[in-house]
């Protein structure tokens, strides 16, 4: 309660940014500077502003309003931030919808949202053909892209169309606060269903410039990102990152490890960001003799495990500013500074937020004892409000007006936070309680292996059994026997997998995410299992 009366009462004396104003700001003091470039255009911050206001009057016209919410289903385009700008300045708000979701997954998203308008790629049509009559909220299709063959069953009109509307210099001039809800991003349902994240405007605004002043971004800067823009990481890293440092943007389509480098040479890219297992896909690539020339100097983001982080900075001459936090949470709220890195760790807390490390009863932990994460604002609107029309479960994240996050970490006595893994991930396997994560480092670290996962399958005797599912590198093979006895070499024998999966991918979400409740419902049919090999004690 002490929280909540602090950050009311914040509310009317704290000076909350709104997109809008804010984007209208940049491009009055940038106007022909390059904010955005995509496939060798480049995008003007001052004709990207106007682009917006013409849709934000488009938008209008077809009934949109403030408070409405319109989902997105894009791939990464200019149109996309032009269109969720346009959104900003009429105070409406964008469901940023993951483009690899389909049937039951991407109905739910729609319809749990309440979004009443839905902007959509012509490519991912036959993503919501089968339900697009039964979806309740929705009243307007906005197609972009190649026409489509068959004809929507509702209210659908072209993307172009919006543009046609009236000049930009007719600036729309809604009112909209700071503390107004912005987006509403899911959560990668890594897990279970997704849950809507709300965020207003101040919270991404201060987010990209902290991150921006933290990480020391110039108004030369050009921000490489490869992450979909219905991503929380180049929604707030990168977009908001270059919209507070009058930097530009690199935006292309998709993750090339072969192709990454050149494409940062290619653009002259000085920062990029990160997520997953990027960084140790990339380490994993051969050696070239060009590897340390590329004008990178830094990448920002999560998912550095010890050996990957040092071992990429070495390689390639580009600090890896790793950093800890989540939608919920501001997007970050622990980083290494540049001049200021502890490999392993997810650095030292932003400022502005909180961070503590609490035991099962709340209590707070010494340093170099694991416990979970727990965050609270010292500042108003800039964490989320809530997830969407689900108050039991905000109400218990909340608990004791600390946000749980489900992470597992520590903290030394210099203050730097390091990542454990997901509470929820860990595996009890006969009275151990076991992290993925220190398995998982394990096996990535065999020569013949590209990434790995590891799960927790159902086991009457032990409570859980270990599975381990194993991608190769290309043109490498890889035998289950092979990868367990280097287990079997560098691991405690509680955390030795019984099952070993080879697979050709691993399923993830459009975030690089790897979605572990599909490993753990695939059961054990396709997997190796040492308990039944013959003649071997294993």
């Amino acid at each position: 309660m002490r929280l909540a009366l602090y950050v009311l009462g914040q509310k009317r004396a704290a000076i909350l940014k709104s997109l809008g104003p804010w984007l209208e700001e940049k491009a009055q003091k940038n106007c022909d500077r390059t904010f955005v470039r995509f496939r060798g255009r480049e995008v003007s911050y001052l004709e990207l502003n106007e682009r917006a206001s013409i849709l934000a009057r488009g938008f209008l016209d077809l009934g949109l309003k403030k408070g409405d919410h319109v989902a997105f289903l894009m791939p990464n385009h200019p149109d996309f931030l032009s269109a969720w700008f346009a959104l900003a300045k009429i105070g409406a708000v964008l469901v940023a919808v993951n483009t690899q979701l389909k049937g039951p997954g991407l109905r739910y998203i729609l319809d749990q949202s309440d979004s009443r308008a839905l902007l959509l790629s012509s490519q991912f049509y036959p993503q919501i053909e089968p339900f697009e009559r039964e979806l309740k909220n929705l009243r307007t299709l906005i197609l972009w892209g190649d026409e489509l063959s068959g004809s929507p069953s509702r209210n659908a009109l072209h993307f172009s169309k919006l543009l046609q509307g009236r000049p930009a210099s007719e600036q729309v001039r809604a009112e909209v606060d700071g503390s107004d809800p912005l987006i509403i991003t899911y959560t990668s349902g890594t897990t279970g269903m997704p849950k809507g994240v709300v965020n207003s405007h101040n919270a991404y605004i201060q987010g990209g410039i902290d991150l921006a002043s933290i990480c020391a971004f110039q108004a030369r800067d050009r921000i490489y990102t490869f992450l979909p823009l219905f991503h929380a990481n180049p929604q707030v890293y990168c977009v908001m990152g270059a919209l507070a440092a009058d930097a530009s943007l690199i935006l292309t389509e998709r993750f090339s490890a072969t192709k990454f480098w050149d494409e940062v040479r290619e653009n002259q890219a000085t920062l990029f960001s990160y997520v997953g297992t990027v960084l140790s896909i990339l380490l994993k690539q051969p050696p070239g003799s060009r590897d340390s020339e590329n004008p990178a100097r830094a990448c920002f983001g999560g998912g550095a495990p010890r050996d990957v982080f040092g071992a990429f900075m070495e390689r390639f001459k580009v600090d890896v500013l790793e950093l800890y936090g989540m939608s919920e949470t501001g997007a970050f709220n622990t980083i290494n500074h540049p001049g200021r890195i502890h490999v392993g760790s997810v650095g030292t807390h932003r400022p502005g937020f909180e961070v503590r490390i609490f035991d099962e009863k709340d209590r707070e932990v010494p340093p170099q004892t694991t416990g979970e994460f727990v965050i609270r604002p010292l500042k108003p609107y800039i964490m989320f409000e809530g997830y969407y029309r689900k108050p039991e479960e905000t109400l218990e994240s909340y608990r004791n007006l600390w946000f749980h996050t489900g992470d597992l970490g520590w903290k030394d006595g210099e203050g730097f936070f390091y990542f454990v893994g997901r509470k929820k991930e860990n595996i009890r396997r006969g009275g151990e309680n076991i992290t993925p994560y220190e398995i998982e480092s394990v096996i990535n670290a065999h020569p013949q292996v590209l990434e790995s996962a590891v799960v927790g399958i159902p086991s009457e005797v032990m409570g859980e059994e270990i599975k381990a599912c194993v991608v190769p590198r290309p043109g490498k093979s890889l035998t289950p026997e092979s990868l367990l006895q280097w287990c079997l070499d560098r691991l405690a024998e509680f955390m030795i997998p019984r099952y070993i999966e080879i697979l050709d991918h691993l399923p993830k979400t459009g975030s690089e995410k790897v979605q572990r409740f599909l490993l753990k419902e695939g059961g054990t049919a396709g997997a190796w299992d040492r308990k039944k090999q013959p003649g071997k004690d294993l």
